[in-house]
């Protein structure tokens, strides 16, 4: 990649740690404050599973959620670790939301940085390299998502990871470093096995390099081999304990057999190709330097890391088209490789006369741009101590609860209770079965007389509220 500046320019190091500075100074604006706005389910599902670890059990293997009726509440799901995190921190300082949320800063922090190292690393240039750390860290994906209570950061900064030593292992050939990429590949796959796509890239650098290509192919078939065994017995374990706890659990491959029904919908090439690489990925603010990048990439005709890199991501969203292009986050994934071409045009330039102010000038708006412009996604949600203080002083402990809800998760974390949540038209049948089974109380949004008729018939008829909420006791 011939892009060298003959030129003075900016100091890449005082870039980063400005960027790194910046993004770490806007995101302590309510950095405790608990689920809400944009995905507060996936978040609330994330957070009770660090509660009960905290207040339940510390087993590893054991993550519960809360709707789980009168079962354990023992459920498969991704790899818990950055649940089990958040629990520590909650045994060293108690809970609070404040705890998760900075595990994901902290992850966002070190991506920034691994992402430097990696294009610095694959392009000789320092400067492509801060600017891309740049392009990621305001990407308005990365950005949202490095404020929420949610694994797949943790995911990405793995992978980076991975990337990282993986490269470090083709310049040095130290069988350590093969084996730290090999680790942090299977922690980011355990995540989301989505992961698993770099093995494209890996195999195209090691094309590259001055080695033997028996040599090549045998390493990258143990290396695939370390790495997918133990994300897919980790998937079998987590398939197994959600048939035998019979626990609503996390998505396991259901859909996987009949990707293509979904590959063949607007949506997928709607979203996937016009609309989120710019509005999302890239930012539209700075669509004209990706745009700049990927002209100058092309035209070098050597740029296989990168394109190999974006090419194996688009063939794993094609065989989860349907998630992809209805969960956002299922396509951090692409985000490094789209900041780096994002980066080689910003580098380009900052070659014009101005270019370097040309940058400090989109350097200073671009981080509030992007903030604002997600502002509607993190609504505000008052802290959780009223209703939790509310809800135990009317619900006794361990209580089996009914919640209306329209999520599968929400309402019964904000209570700190179990049970089952009631979504869509609460009817009376379903009531007295979940009455049957040990469900003890009902907490509805409304008094009781404005759902069905016979509904008032299996509860006393006095209630207590929760807040805004109303709480019934079963007749006895």
């Amino acid at each position: 990649m011939n892009l060298q500046l003959n030129e003075k320019e900016l100091n890449p190091n005082v870039i980063l740690w400005f960027v790194i500075g910046l993004f770490f100074v806007l995101h302590l604006y309510n950095i405790s404050s608990p689920p809400n706005g944009y995905h507060q389910w996936r978040e609330s599902d994330t957070a009770a599973i660090s509660l009960n670890f905290y207040q339940e059990d510390m087993n590893f293997l054991h993550p519960r959620v809360n709707q789980r009726g009168a079962g354990t509440g023992i459920t498969g799901s991704e790899l818990p670790i950055y649940n089990y995190a958040g629990a520590i921190l909650y045994k060293l300082v108690g809970p609070s939301h404040a705890a998760h949320r900075m595990l994901t800063l902290l992850a966002s922090l070190l991506s920034i940085w691994l992402l430097f190292q990696i294009i610095f690393f694959m392009t000789k240039n320092k400067n492509i390299a801060a600017y891309s750390a740049f392009a990621l860290a305001f990407s308005p994906l990365f950005f949202f998502y490095s404020y929420k209570i949610m694994p797949d950061i943790w995911m990405l900064t793995f992978l980076l990871a991975a990337v990282y030593f993986h490269l470090r292992y083709l310049d040095k050939r130290t069988k350590s470093h093969l084996a730290l990429s090999a680790l942090m590949l299977v922690l980011s796959a355990t995540i989301k096995p989505l992961s698993l796509s770099i093995y494209f890239l890996f195999f195209i650098l090691s094309l590259k390099s001055n080695v033997k290509k028996s040599k090549t192919y045998l390493t990258t078939l143990l290396f695939v081999a370390v790495t997918f065994i133990p994300t897919l017995g980790w998937y079998l374990y987590a398939r197994s304990v959600n048939e035998l706890y019979q626990t609503p659990g996390f998505y396991m491959g259901g859909m996987l057999t009949t990707f293509y029904k979904y590959l063949a919908t607007p949506q997928f090439f709607k979203k996937l190709f016009l609309q989120w690489p710019f509005e999302l990925w890239v930012g539209w603010m700075l669509v004209i330097f990706f745009v700049i990048g990927l002209y100058l990439l092309i035209k070098g005709k050597k740029n296989y890391g990168i394109f190999s890199w974006i090419f194996s991501c688009y063939m794993v969203f094609s065989i989860i088209s349907y998630h992809s292009s209805s969960h956002d986050y299922y396509t951090l994934i692409i985000l490094p490789p789209i900041a780096a071409i994002t980066g080689v045009g910003l580098h380009k330039i900052t070659q014009l006369k101005y270019g370097n102010y040309l940058f400090i000038a989109w350097f200073l708006i671009i981080p509030f741009v992007t903030y604002f412009r997600l502002e509607h996604r993190l609504e505000s949600e008052p802290r959780f101590d009223k209703i939790r203080e509310d809800a135990a002083n009317v619900i006794k402990d361990n209580a089996l609860v009914m919640v209306e809800d329209g999520s599968t998760s929400i309402k019964l974390y904000k209570l700190n209770k179990i049970g089952w949540p009631l979504r869509g038209t609460i009817k009376y049948a379903y009531v007295k079965k979940l009455i049957a089974e040990g469900g003890e109380y009902i907490v509805l949004e409304n008094e009781i007389e404005k759902y069905d008729d016979s509904l008032k018939y299996l509860f006393d008829e006095n209630f207590q509220t929760i807040d805004n909420l109303y709480c019934y006791t079963i007749r006895k």
